[in-house]
């Protein structure tokens, strides 16, 4: 039997769900194609690790989301190919397309894995679309894939983001692995320091 507490438990619980739904409904692709000139590309942080899964979610939930990713050298064990492994370009993030509406934002902030907004939910960072589409179509050609390449940055250089979500920003370098062609960064954005793990492909020195 369940007490008149627990039902009452599990109504909240519904009315929680239904209201989640209904907001994610305001980020989905239907609010994009009826409204384009209202929706921009906005940056979530998420937990490191999973964000192929909040991607996983937010399409199933008909919410436009964007991973880009790059590929891993090949590595051979025993005289057998081990496949070149699948990554993100930009590890802890994940990239929608929204109306910008405080229900939309919110209801992104409470998808399971996601820490928060770029910018904040009250002023996120909007993406210009230029920047979207050419980080989409260097990673949908490989270009931030695995090479032979040595590119070497050193610790504190300052430097600008040439590419992605941040093209423009000045940054400065607090990590760097020339073999793998990835680097971290600090970049500033409304006055917070975000880290953020690139190619090296997306900086340019200064």
């Amino acid at each position: 039997m369940v007490s008149d507490a627990g039902y009452r438990k599990l109504d909240k619980i519904a009315d929680e769900q239904r209201i989640r739904i209904s907001n994610l409904a305001m980020a989905s692709r239907r609010i994009i194609a009826d409204y384009p000139e209202m929706c921009s590309w906005y940056c979530l942080s998420i937990m490191t690790g999973r964000e192929f899964a909040v991607e996983k979610y937010l399409y199933e939930e008909n919410v436009e989301a964007l991973v880009p990713t790059w590929r891993t050298a090949p590595k051979y064990t025993r005289g057998r190919m081990i496949e070149p492994q699948k990554r993100p370009v930009m590890p802890g993030y994940v990239l929608v397309q929204c109306a910008a509406s405080a229900h939309a934002f919110l209801a992104l902030r409470r998808v399971k894995h996601v820490i928060g907004i770029i910018g904040g939910a009250e002023t996120p960072f909007p993406i210009p679309l230029k920047h979207i589409v050419k980080f989409r179509e260097r990673a949908k050609s490989g270009g931030y894939d695995y090479r032979p390449v040595l590119v070497a940055y050193h610790l504190g250089e300052i430097v600008r983001v040439t590419e992605g979500p941040f093209a423009s920003f000045g940054a400065e370098v607090t990590a760097c692995d020339g073999e793998k062609h990835r680097v971290t960064v600090e970049v500033e954005i409304f006055g917070r320091k975000t880290p953020l793990e690139l190619d090296i492909a997306q900086i340019e020195k200064v």
